[in-house]
Formats: C-alpha cells, structure tokens, sequence
C-alpha cells in the first residue's frame, strides 16, 4: 500500500518500533477552566482523530491513542504550562502537530509549543519536580504590608499543616516544599508567586500553601474567593537544573 494511503486513524494500526514521540505545552483559559483533568484528554483524543496525525495505537484487544498528560490541574484553575506526551507511528514536523491541533481544539486551549523529543527523558508525568503559580489573592489581605507578611511566614522553621492521604490525614512540615513565595501585586489587585515542589515524590498544592498562609495571618479562609494560575511544570535537568517540561529535550 502507498505511504500516502495508509489511514492511520484506523484503530490499532501502528508501525512496530517507529514511534515519535511529540511534548506538547498547551493552556487552559477560563472558556474550559471547569473541565476536568478526564475530559481534557478526552477532547486531545477527539481533536487527534479529526486533525488526521498519525496517532500510534497500543496493540491488543482494546486499542487506543499512545498519549498521556502531566500533573491534572486543579478544578476552576488556568494555565499557560499544561504539557502531555503524543506518540506518532510517522515522523512528522513539531509545528505541524501545533498548527494542526490548534486548528480544531477549542477556545482556551491552544498549543503553544511543540518539540519531537530526541534527547532521553522521562514522561511528562514522571518528569515533573516543581511547579510555577500565580495566585489571585481576595481583598482581604494588606497590599502594602503583603511582602512582610511574606517573609514572616517563610522564616518560620517548620509549617505544619494537615494534609490528606490515600488511607487518612496526617500532619505535614510544607516549609521545604516552598522554594519561592513573594507580593506580586499591582493596580489589578492582590497577587502571589508560588515556586512549589509537585510530582510523584513531593506534591504541594498551592491551596494547601495559601490556607496555611491565611491561619498564618488569623484570617478567614474562603477558597472561592482566590483564583490559581498555573505558569509551568518544571523538570530537573542536569546541567541546567529546574526548566520547563518541554525545554532541552528535543526540535522545536
């Protein structure tokens, strides 16, 4: 069969030890800020098929798409650093996979960089050590007093909170979790910078970090009122150190 005739949307259809494997980094406006981590998936899957790749299929009894996401971002938060993994059975240009999805995803998601990764690294999921946010903080917190209020609460020894577990709840000292927190606000309101660890062997969410900091300062705390942003998931990388999921790993 000519190259050009293969449909390779055809379910387990895939080229045995070919498979190019394409990062993606994509956002998460506040048009599907309420869809969740599933259902994102669910739409990369639709928008693959329908934008023809030629997606690489597992084999077996079930097939489906080789892709898989990072970090599930939390529900009513946006990002600009949201990343997954699309495993291709031909080699095809990085930007095609941009144009091309882009092209069909919907609005508050869209690709912002593509890279074939040609350099050994893990998965976007396994890769991930720390994580970028922006919190939209409510009124009440001081604007002027915010950055001191900030460094009290960072030079204390250990922050415990209590965080929940597969089983049950236990306390937790956080403070080595925070590698950064400091004001960010301007004319549009209050606004903290969250640099917290994330992935398999630490997870802070930067929730748990903002409750603690609003006990910190005997303030009530109302998570509806404050807004996340996440910036980007970062990997560690030997000679660099922390850069984002999608840097040094591959052709743009």
């Amino acid at each position: 069969m000519n190259k050009q005739q293969i449909d390779y949307t055809q379910k387990g259809f895939t080229k045995p030890k070919e498979h190019y494997i394409y990062r993606v980094k994509f956002t998460k406006g506040e048009e599907v800020k309420f869809i969740g981590h599933l259902d994102i998936m669910r739409l990369f899957q639709r928008a693959i098929k329908r934008a023809k790749l030629p997606v690489a299929y597992s084999q077996g009894f079930n097939p489906h798409q080789l892709l898989s996401f990072a970090s599930p971002l939390t529900l009513g938060a946006t990002s600009e650093g949201e990343y997954g993994d699309i495993e291709m059975a031909e080699k095809i240009e990085p930007y095609i996979v941009m144009q091309e999805l882009n092209k069909i995803l919907p609005c508050g998601v869209n690709i912002e960089k593509s890279v074939l990764i040609t350099e050994k690294t893990e998965s976007a999921m396994a890769a991930i050590e720390a994580a970028k946010y922006i919190v939209f903080a409510d009124e009440k917190l001081n604007k002027k007093l915010l950055q001191n209020q900030i460094e009290q609460y960072l030079l204390q020894k250990e922050i415990l909170v209590m965080k929940k577990t597969k089983r049950n709840e236990k306390i937790t000292d956080i403070r080595e979790d925070i590698f950064d927190m400091k004001n960010i606000s301007d004319e549009y309101g209050n606004k903290i910078y969250l640099y917290l660890a994330a992935g398999s062997k630490q997870n802070l969410k930067p929730e748990v970090v903002m409750k603690s900091f609003y006990e910190f300062l005997s303030l009530p705390f109302e998570k509806y009122h404050i807004k996340y942003h996440r910036v980007d998931l970062m990997r560690n990388d030997i000679n660099k150190g922390f850069v984002g999921l999608g840097e040094n790993i591959g052709i743009c």
